[in-house]
């Protein structure tokens, strides 16, 4: 009930904020029209570049249904400047229509266990980039992501000494220069363009780096400028990356960019005729709304660009429905400096890099951006670049996330830069696979970031971390003032994180949670008031809270009553109450009577030991208020029709 009445909700919401229709203009685009036709449903034009072009300079409302059918655009299909106007652009009912930026390579030839393609020949003139993203080739057998030939193919190689020449620290250098062991690293040599991809400091932030000479000999390797932004320490993890002489396993593929041929070892169950295409479209976007008001795009689905899918930049009430963008080398959807944006029953997924950028609203104003992204899948996100590209990040103030499910990731599945902003009934789970010192929900290091609420989401298999470890929600440096309450968290955390990690932040408030099999609770890395001080003087930090924002102001003191009292007043102190942790090897770590801690319960059965009752036993109301817990609404919990529970 409670999620129908949701739904009715942004009904009304949506027909309060767009014009009516009833007197606009219908105009049709189908693969086998002509351009040269009136636009109508029996004579439509063929391409969507003209079909946009048409309706951007007709006047009045306009309707544009797109057919069933695969459209190549060769730039990108554009909306701007329409105010005044209602535009739709639409699937025809029944239809799924396919916007496509890769090209099917159909001829190959046999070189040994490799094919080889003429990129020319198959009508491919631009062979883009190995590691840029505004310029990333991919190559796809039958949907399936095909790897750029490296070593190692899984894992890393750990290397030598950091030899720099200015010293960073004990272990670490600025430049570019380190030793190596491995004899492999020393057959790279001749490669023409190789790049080497690492996590060089920290194994929360890595980098693709240009190979500018290898010395054999010496066994040390030079990379091109720019350096990593934290410098290289010895032991740090890597592996070499388009490499034709790695060019040795099923499922690989390398560009050689010079003659503009494709090598590809085919994978196992390959046999001519199969779908095999290569990302060609290498504009920023596919779809680009700009200076637009009460624009709708509904069921078009966008497949294999080297860049981006959709942007929205600068527009109001815009309603993206049953959008899908699949196999992008960089991200699926843009939203920026943006009011009402509304992205529902969509799907993103197979991305290099992330899925939904949303940046709106006003943090010194606190206006909301009345963005939201409801009942809506990103999955397989952060490909390429494995840090910080997460499925949904958003910048701003005042956003609204429900009934999502966001998945299989590296690193983070969120990140949040703002304020306002509310998750719920979401499920996130398999996220944080590989880095270290992350949430599947990362805020990290502005004390400004308040008022953002956390309720009533499933968190599960989140399990990765090596230095540290990873966590479902993550509160890093300073993160204050946040509420957790009524979520799930099963078989969550790694290393010394648990299910909610708060480092050295305060007046967060975690309760009503159930966290089951899971490696900690609530974990802390509490600051003390020494470095708390200390970091209120930084200048960066200043900056934010007095400049950027007034957290002293009237409003600010108003929306976040817990800036009342002195800022330097109860470090570390958050609270958490009427939490039930089952089957976890710990309630708490690191907690040191400095949180003000209620009524907290826990059932342990044992680390790794098979829990004795199910998940839904303790999920029952009866059960949660034996405990002392409000009831969690589970039932409720992901996308529309997803039977999580």
């Amino acid at each position: 009930m409670r999620f129908l009445q949701f739904l009715m909700s942004l009904c009304l919401a949506a027909l309060s904020s767009m014009p009516a229709m009833a007197d606009r203009s219908s105009y049709y685009v189908s693969p086998n029209g002509s351009d040269k036709a009136e636009g109508t449903e029996s004579k439509p034009w063929r391409t969507l570049e003209y079909a946009f072009r048409m309706i951007q300079e007709k006047e009045g409302d306009a309707r544009l249904v797109v057919m069933d059918g695969d459209y190549y655009p060769s730039v990108p299909l554009s909306l701007r400047g329409q105010r005044g106007r209602v535009i739709s652009v639409e699937a025809a009912p029944g239809a799924s229509p396919v916007v496509r930026g890769d090209r099917r390579i159909v001829k190959f030839r046999r070189q040994g266990k490799l094919l080889s393609a003429d990129l020319k020949a198959a009508g491919i003139q631009d062979p883009g980039a190995a590691c840029d993203k505004g310029n990333l080739v991919d190559l796809y057998w039958k949907g399936e992501r095909q790897s750029i030939a490296s070593y190692p193919e899984d894992g890393f190689i750990i290397s030598s000494e950091a030899l720099g020449e200015t010293v960073v620290d004990e272990i670490t250098r600025e430049e570019g220069v380190f030793g190596y062991s491995d004899d492999r690293v020393s057959a790279w040599a001749g490669e023409k363009d190789a790049w080497i991809y690492g996590y060089f400091r920290w194994d929360w932030r890595d980098e693709y780096e240009k190979v500018a000479s290898i010395d054999t000999a010496a066994k040390v390797v030079r990379l091109e400028e720019p350096w990593h932004y934290y410098g290289y320490k010895s032991g740090f993890r890597f592996r070499g990356v388009n490499l034709l002489r790695e060019l040795d396993s099923p499922g690989e593929y390398y560009v050689d960019r010079e003659k503009g041929k494709l090598l590809w070892f085919p994978p196992e169950g390959y046999v001519s005729g199969d779908e095999v295409c290569l990302s060609v479209f290498n504009a920023d976007f596919m779809l680009k709304v700009s200076d637009c008001e009460d624009v709708t795009v509904s069921g078009l689905t966008f497949i294999g660009g080297r860049a981006n899918a959709v942007s929205v930049d600068g527009s109001r009430n815009v309603l993206l429905e049953r959008i899908g963008a699949f196999r992008f080398g960089g991200d699926a959807l843009h939203v920026s400096s943006s009011e009402n944006v509304r992205i529902e029953g969509s799907r993103f997924g197979t991305l290099g890099h992330s899925g939904i950028r949303i940046s709106g609203g006003d943090r010194r104003t606190l206006s909301p951006s009345g963005c939201v992204v409801s009942n809506t899948i990103v999955q397989d996100v952060s490909l390429f670049r494995h840090t910080y590209e997460p499925a949904l990040l958003f910048s701003g103030c005042g956003l609204t996330v429900s009934h999502c499910e966001f998945s299989g990731s590296s690193s983070s599945a969120m990140r949040v830069e703002g304020n306002d902003v509310v998750v719920e009934y979401c499920h996130f789970h398999d996220l944080v696979r590989e880095s270290d010192d992350q949430g599947a929900v990362d805020i990290f290091y502005n004390y400004r970031y308040r008022g953002n609420v956390f309720r009533y989401n499933l968190w599960e298999n989140i399990r990765g971390g090596s230095l540290h470890g990873s966590a479902g929600i993550r509160f890093d440096d300073m993160i204050s003032g946040q509420k957790v309450y009524g979520n799930i968290f099963r078989n969550v955390g790694g290393g010394h994180f648990g299910g909610v990690q708060i480092h050295g932040g305060k007046d967060n408030v975690v309760e009503d949670n159930l966290f089951y099999n899971c490696n900690i609770g609530v974990s802390f890395s509490p600051w003390g008031q020494d470095k708390w001080d200390e970091a209120l003087k930084r200048e960066e930090v200043e900056r934010r809270i007095r400049e950027e924002v007034d957290i002293d102001s009237p409003l600010y003191r108003e929306r976040y009553p817990e800036l009342r009292g002195d800022i330097h007043s109860d470090v570390d102190r958050n609270i958490i109450r009427n939490n039930l942790m089952v089957g976890c090897w710990r309630m708490f770590h690191d907690e040191n009577g400095q949180n003000l801690m209620i009524n907290n319960s826990a059932v342990f059965t044992g680390e790794d030991a098979e829990l004795s009752k199910p998940l839904d036993y303790y999920l029952s109301p009866e059960v949660l208020s034996s405990f002392g817990l409000k009831p969690i609404p589970y039932k409720e919990i992901g996308p529309e029709g997803s039977g999580l529970f």
